[in-house]
Parts: C-alpha cells; sequence; structure tokens
C-alpha cells in the first residue's frame, strides 16, 4: 500500500515563521475544534522575503497557498482545520492567499512489530520546576521518540475512508497522505500551481521517512 510524505522542501527552506497575533490558540493544541475566522491568521518571519517562501511552509502546522489547500479540502478530511493566512516578510505583507493546515486527525496505524517508539516520562518535581506554576502544569509529562517507524497497512485500510487521506500517527510527530491526495498534488504541480514541496509516495512495507 502506497502512503504519501508531503512537505515544505525543508533542506533548501530558510523560512522560520511564527504565529504574531493571538489566535494561534484556535489550531495549536491536538484538540479538534473546527472554527472559522473572517481575517487572516499573520505569520511573521522578517528576515524572509515574500517572493522567497514556497508553497509550503511548515512551522509546526502548514502554511499552503491556496491551490494546495483546495487539493486538501477536496478531499472533505476528519480532524483538519482550515484557517486564512498572510504571511509578515521582511519585504512587507505578502500577497499571497495562504490557509494554516492544521492535521489533528491522529490515528494509531503503528506497526508495533517493525517500529521501535520509546515512551518517556518526565516526573513532575516541584522542587525543580517551581510550586507557583498552574495546577494544569503540576503533572508528568509523557514524550515520544520515534527512531524507527513503519505503517500498518491493515490499520490503515481499517479507518474510515475521510480519515485515510490526511493524518498524524499517534505517538509521533509524523504526519502522512493519501496516494490519492498525492496524485491530486502531482497534478496541479505539473500545471505549475504548486512548487517549493517534497513529495513522494512510499509503501507501507518501507520505513517510514523522518521528519
Amino acid at each position: 500500500m502506497k502512503v504519501a510524505y508531503i512537505n515544505e522542501k525543508l533542506i533548501t527552506s530558510n523560512a522560520m515563521f511564527i504565529a504574531s497575533d493571538n489566535r494561534d490558540f484556535l489550531y495549536s493544541d491536538m484538540d479538534f475544534n473546527p472554527t472559522s475566522t473572517q481575517y487572516p491568521i499573520i505569520w511573521e518571519d522578517k528576515s524572509m522575503t515574500s517572493f522567497g517562501v514556497f508553497d509550503i511552509t511548515n512551522s509546526g502546522d502548514l502554511s499552503v497557498t491556496a491551490p494546495i489547500a483546495e487539493v486538501f479540502m477536496s478531499f472533505d478530511p476528519y480532524g483538519v482545520e482550515f484557517y486564512p493566512n498572510r504571511l509578515n516578510c521582511a519585504d512587507g505583507m505578502s500577497d499571497q492567499i495562504r490557509y494554516i493546515i492544521a492535521i489533528h486527525n491522529e490515528v494509531d496505524v503503528v506497526d508495533i512489530d517493525k517500529s521501535h517508539i520509546e515512551k518517556m516520562v518526565i516526573k513532575y518535581n516541584p522542587e525543580k520546576h517551581g510550586y507557583d506554576i498552574p495546577d494544569e502544569d503540576k503533572k508528568d509529562v509523557i514524550m515520544y521518540r520515534t527512531s524507527r517507524l513503519f505503517l500498518s497497512e491493515e490499520k490503515i485500510q481499517n479507518l474510515p475512508e475521510n480519515k485515510k487521506h490526511i493524518f498524524r500517527v499517534k505517538d509521533t510527530e509524523a504526519f502522512f497522505f493519501s496516494e490519492e491526495v498525492y496524485n491530486a498534488l502531482y497534478n496541479i504541480a505539473v500545471d505549475g500551481k504548486a512548487s517549493g514541496l517534497t513529495a513522494y509516495t512510499f509503501d507501507t512495507n518501507e520505513k517510514a521517512p523522518k521528519f
């Protein structure tokens, strides 16, 4: 079974955008709370010129140009939020129509037998972490380190159709796309509507790429 990796062309990109207004709470956690906003959310990188930004830029979540967003939206994916977005760059505010793509469809599709994911628990220690922090932060933190990741074809096939196309892998930082999304994106790239991204398919028998 083919799965797709689609991301910013990280090796050649110099962009490091951060949210510069106070609405990142709408999408920055892993809760799926579909909502909307009338005015674009602003991301800022004053060391980057607008003409040098790729059609996908990754700052934890993805900022993508409208043609790419339209491809993703066309699959009506579960747990994916879309917000209008503008980029504030060294040469001013970009005129591009862009969207933030927040992927909150987290699914358990790990091939346990082939993968190696280490679970780490950081115990809350008031002497080390402080006594005067909010009560909700006085808890143990669970982190996962992935050194080898394989996806399970059977688990992916058993997902509901709308959860198969754009998803995050549970207990990892990885997100992937279906081969159908890749094919649709390839078609618009051939038409010159998408560039500056890394996109390819791999088989579930192969080790998944690292981010």
